[in-house]
């Protein structure tokens, strides 16, 4: 063993080694395509490595003409492999250079595999000469007729260094002036070596074995000094990053956010100390998107999983609102927000975002629908005192008529026989004025009823048709002329009866209130329905008296806000509450000639569109 046996394996072993390292770096997501393509440099050298170390132990000139033709095939994959690298690493440089030195070098190497398969190195090679050396180690070199068609690898290899020189120029003016002198330098000064090497060698002026490999060596040290100044970046910015997490994450707890991110080609989940305590995650747990929805509550998955798949299909935010199941039997609600990224390609790569407990609002919500609720029933309450004389009213007409029928019942049976043709109509009315009282109560008892709202489908001019039977008898005393017109082909409506029933009949008796100081032949109010296509029905309250000022057309839906001396500022309100319930909108306008109109929207039903 000698000198140039350990030599050049350490060179070999050195440049796999750092073909490797730059092999693991690039394979990393996101891969790193100039990484990657220097590792193929890396280990196209160690090969030609291996061939120069042959060729200088071979024992016959058809060994050495094979070997040739290989280590012209390994150099120039470093070659094109290094011009790529170039190209992708700097971002900048001549295509047509680019391009020019890879060509002419395997426009060459073509000539190695042609019949008579010369060496593109020598026409004829004539014999081996043994060269003794300082420490008594020796090696082989080749004599022969040089191959005139050399020239095209070396011109390869000119074009290349210009190549570089050019790209390192290029890079230096944008202000990567380290980057362009460590690896443009040592790359151009690499090409630059094994040119004039070579050629000294072929000429027969210089002795000595072929040194690709061995002065790559100053391109591996460029590449583990920028290699070395990465890693040391990397942990300056991963110190920074831990720091800029702590203060994130603390910033977040402060405000009640946890943070995270979900990768969607790794399927791997990051999330702050916050976000899994929220979501009752150990600190420890592994993370994925199928964890993620298993948190979920059973009953919100769908709509969860609906909310992301929208948001990666059309880039919208991820916004949706959920409750989990944390281990021990709490119950919370999570308010999820969140925006994907992605590639150059317009593929989803990332999606990131905050969690946020609202399970406060949620409980603060329900008390207040409660309390609406329980609002809305006082009102009902409230109208019905309007109402009670009118309805006494109403209820005095079929108990004097059953009282009649009675007491003409008791006559016609004190005959000897009965009379019972005459008994018959009078028990047949009995039972109509009987039903007619009870279908009175029961209106009643429907409005007076505490419940919440249970939308189903409707028919409209029931609805109207059953306001106009309540309100008549108040119309009457007021001396109030009350029209009522449903149009013709009305869909359904989705909406709860008794809960539309109170707003109508809040509308109705404000708008009597409002001409309460109107002539009598004016006191007119029209309640009409009409539906213009669509997925809506539209109703208007309209009344013939003073209107509203335009300066509280803007409020008058605000709560504890009246007109009236005794009014309580509760009843607008509540209406709008229970349309917005609906899905429907409710607003107030002044009419052209004279009076107010109250109008509100409710969906169609669905099938009733459908039909």
């Amino acid at each position: 063993m000698n000198w140039i046996t350990i030599a050049w394996p350490m060179v070999a072993a050195a440049c796999l080694t750092l073909g490797l390292i730059e092999l693991r770096i690039g394979l990393a997501r996101p891969a790193d395509a100039a990484r990657l393509l220097f590792s193929v440099s890396a280990f196209a050298t160690a090969t030609v490595c291996g061939i120069e170390l042959a060729i200088m132990q071979a024992d016959s000139p058809d060994q050495v003409k094979a070997l040739l033709r290989w280590g012209d095939i390994g150099v120039g994959v470093m070659i094109a492999s290094l011009t790529a690298f170039i190209w992708v690493y700097f971002r900048s440089g001549n295509k047509w250079l680019a391009l020019a030195g890879p060509g002419l070098y395997a426009a060459g190497v073509i000539f190695d595999f042609l019949p008579p398969r010369r060496s593109l190195t020598y026409l004829q090679i004539t014999g081996l000469r043994t060269v003794e050396t300082f420490g008594g180690a020796s090696y082989r070199v080749a004599e022969g007729v040089p191959n005139p068609l050399n020239v095209l690898p070396y011109l390869g290899a000119l074009m290349l260094l210009v190549f570089v020189v050019d790209a390192s120029l290029r890079l230096a003016r944008r202000g990567a002036r380290r980057r362009a002198l460590v690896v443009g330098g040592s790359v151009a000064f690499w090409v630059l070596a094994a040119i004039a090497h070579s050629a000294l060698i072929e000429s027969g002026i210089v002795q000595m074995p072929y040194l690709f490999s061995v002065s790559y060596l100053v391109i591996l040290l460029a590449m583990t000094y920028e290699l070395t100044t990465d890693v040391s970046a990397a942990a300056r910015l991963g110190r920074e990053l831990q720091e800029s997490e702590r203060r994130m994450d603390l910033a977040g707890a402060a405000a009640g956010l946890g943070m995270w991110s979900l990768d969607l080609t790794s399927d791997e989940v990051w999330a702050t100390a916050k976000t899994r305590s929220l979501l009752g995650f150990a600190e420890t747990e592994s993370l994925n998107q199928a964890r993620l929805m298993g948190a979920v509550h059973l009953e919100d998955r769908d709509a969860v999983r609906v909310a992301f798949e929208t948001s990666l299909r059309n880039g919208r935010d991820f916004d949706v609102e959920h409750r989990v199941q944390i281990p021990g039997g709490e119950t919370r609600w999570i308010a999820a927000r969140g925006r994907v990224e992605r590639d150059s390609g317009r593929r989803p790569i990332l999606m990131r975002g905050v969690v946020l407990d609202i399970s406060a609002q949620r409980r603060s919500q329900l008390d207040l629908q409660q309390l609406q609720g329980q609002l809305a029933h006082t009102s009902r309450v409230s109208m019905m005192g309007q109402l009670a004389s009118a309805l006494a009213h109403e209820l005095n007409q079929p108990l004097g008529a059953i009282l009649r029928n009675a007491e003409a019942a008791e006559l016609f049976l004190q005959h000897d026989p009965p009379d019972l043709d005459e008994l018959r109509p009078i028990l047949a009315d009995i039972r109509a004025d009987d039903q007619r009282a009870r279908d009175v109560i029961e209106r009643l008892r429907a409005l007076l009823k505490r419940r919440s709202i249970e939308p189903r489908a409707l028919a409209v001019a029931d609805l109207l048709g059953n306001i106009a039977m309540l309100t008549r008898a108040d119309a009457a005393a007021r001396r109030v002329t009350l029209e009522i017109e449903s149009g013709s082909g009305l869909p359904q409506v989705m909406g709860d009866w008794v809960h539309l029933q109170q707003v109508l009949l809040n509308l109705v008796l404000n708008a009597m209130d409002a001409i309460d100081e109107s002539p009598g032949n004016s006191r007119q109010i029209a309640v009409r329905a009409r539906y213009s296509g669509g997925r809506e029905v539209e109703v208007a309250v309209s009344d013939s008296g003073h209107g509203i000022l335009p300066e509280k057309l803007g409020i008058i839906f605000e709560p504890f806000f009246t007109t009236k001396e005794n009014g309580m500022g509760i009843g607008l309100s509540i209406s709008r509450t229970i349309i917005e319930a609906h899905g429907g909108r409710i607003w107030a306008e002044n009419s052209h000639s004279e009076g107010a109109t109250f109008r509100f929207t409710l969906p169609a039903a669905v099938e009733s569109l459908s039909s």
